[in-house]
């Protein structure tokens, strides 16, 4: 029987297997092509890129994704003279890239009709059945002809890569673009040991209802090809066993144990609640660039000082935000001039006429009150659009208030950035519905994200709150993230799934004793999860 290992005895580099196939969207290299046609790479944003980089620099790793720009399309015209496959150029990063294309037809209709317009939607409870409709033949020939493609040829490119070498590897997926490849994988590889994290949030069965049926069961029998789904909360993994048992028929689900099995293949449900690294994201914001950055912030900043750090779509919410900040203003006409609004804001899927629309509505906004209440000395809203990490994390360091109010998220990285690289006991202003409340609720003031009135008075609240509250629950939020951090994040999965290697080294494929090698969640990470 495999011995079950704590998750400080683990470190991310220890993934039982010497070869790792990691697949996403978008890739950890983007290649753009400058002026005079030449190919320059720039590193992949985001943590899930640092996190899987980490996990791969003892092995050998291989991160398939879609070419998704013009240079990451000639970059693969020059790999395919190379066996199709590229070396990172990104100092760091000790692995090999494949890229995958196909029409931009159909990349299209995978990534906007299907990803975005669709799932993105559904699954943050924004899809609206009642002004779309889920039958008509444009959302089929999406799914049939983009999403199923895509799917399609990323499952090509991993069952390529799996038989490249004998050396057995294991396949991690990322997100909702990739719900079919799973199965696809399957068929071509029944023994590979294959997990996907969900990083959006799993509604509840019957939002998939309001799909066509091919579609719901589609995903569905398409993600139940992994060993391992993992989501962002217990509820998340809840709401996906519920929808297997409603949606596959003859499927066994254990809720107890959190394990989908149908067709004889068992499908294990967890939650990972994804973090950041602290250490990364407090050097950037104390680089040099950082500091830079901070200087040209500080002018801005005012006797209290509210932040906002977000892409520019429907789910964060923004306009809510502001109507908050709106009331504030005027029913305490006393912080008039004494506080400060700044918005950093990232222009987010501008080519969707949806997101088009709701940009243009929070420029009005933010417009519409600098009119109201701005005078020859003080602006109540400063607003900064473009995509400056680096800037926003440095300013981060300045917060009174930081406003994270989205409808509701997977997760929420800015709600666990902040705490981490604010030196003035800056308060968190959090919605309920983000997955990070689970896990930062005792260290936020809570709000309701359709409420205004009540997040004009969390706002009021936070501004107002004594010096030692304010402390207290800045520290709070600060430990939580601390103790719960990215690599805390991907070697909770690298334990599952070291203890389904051993299973099958020692030939116990049961569902029984795979759930009994899993170790639980310790009682910090639990406690408000679910």
């Amino acid at each position: 029987m495999p011995t079950r290992v704590t998750t400080s005895a683990l470190s991310p580099q220890s993934l039982h297997a010497k070869r790792l196939i990691i697949a996403s969207n978008r890739g950890p290299v983007e290649y753009q092509l400058s002026q005079d046609k030449t190919l320059k790479a720039r590193r992949g944003a985001g943590g899930m890129v640092t996190a899987l980089i980490d996990a791969g620099n003892r092995m050998e790793v291989t991160w398939i994704a879609m070419a998704m720009t013009e240079g990451d399309r000639v970059a693969l015209k020059e790999a395919q003279q190379h066996g199709g496959l590229l070396q990172s150029p990104i100092r760091g990063q000790k692995m090999q890239l494949r890229y995958v294309a196909i029409s931009k037809s159909a990349y299209r209709k995978h990534y906007e009709k299907i990803s975005n317009e669709l799932l993105w939607f559904l699954q943050h409870y924004l899809y609206d059945p009642t002004q779309e409709s889920t039958s008509d033949r444009q959302l089929q020939d999406g799914w049939e002809n983009g999403y199923t493609v895509a799917n399609q040829a990323i499952a090509d490119a991993v069952n390529a890569e799996i038989d490249r070498e004998d050396t057995p590897a294991v396949v991690m997926l990322q997100d909702y673009h990739l719900y079919l490849a799973p199965e696809m994988i399957r068929k071509q590889h029944p023994d590979v040991i294959m997990q996907q994290f969900i990083h959006i949030p799993w509604p509840d069965v019957r939002c998939w209802h309001f799909l066509p049926s091919n579609i719901a069961h589609d995903i569905y029998t398409g993600l139940i090809g992994n060993d391992i789904i993992g989501f962002q909360t217990e509820r998340d993994a809840r709401n996906f066993l519920e929808g297997a048992r409603t949606l596959l028929d003859d499927a066994e689900v254990d809720f107890e144990e959190g394990i989908v099995c149908w067709r004889g293949h068992c499908t294990l449900a967890r939650a990972y609640p994804i973090s950041i690294s602290v250490t990364e994201e407090q050097r950037v914001a104390t680089s040099l660039a950082g500091r830079r950055a901070a200087e040209k912030i500080k002018p801005l900043l005012n006797t209290n000082t509210i932040m906002r750090v977000d892409r520019i779509e429907p789910t964060k919410n923004i306009l809510r935000g502001f109507q908050a900040y709106d009331m504030l203003l005027e029913e305490h006409p006393e912080l008039q001039g004494s506080v400060s609004f700044l918005a950093f804001l990232v222009p987010s899927r501008q080519t969707l006429p949806a997101y088009r629309r709701y940009s243009a509505d929070v420029m009005d906004a933010i417009k519409s009150i600098n009119e109201k209440y701005g005078t020859e000395k003080w602006t109540p809203i400063h607003d900064f659009c473009d995509n400056d990490r680096t800037r926003a994390l440095a300013a981060m360091q300045y917060y009174d208030v930081l406003l994270v109010n989205p409808i509701i998220d997977g997760m929420n990285l800015v709600a666990k950035e902040g705490p981490v690289v604010n030196k003035q006991n800056g308060v968190l202003v959090l919605s309920r519905t983000a997955g990070a409340f689970q896990q930062l609720a005792k260290g936020s003031i809570p709000t309701s994200p359709t409420d205004v009135r009540e997040t004009a008075n969390a706002l009021y609240k936070a501004l107002t709150l004594s010096p030692e509250e304010r402390r207290t629950k800045a520290t709070i939020a600060r430990q939580a993230v601390e103790r719960n951090d990215l690599n805390t994040w991907l070697t909770r999965q690298i334990q599952d799934i070291n203890a389904l290697i051993e299973d099958r080294q020692e030939n116990k494929k049961s569902p029984v004793s795979v759930a009994t090698l899993i170790s639980p969640l310790d009682d910090d990470v639990i406690a408000n999860v679910g």
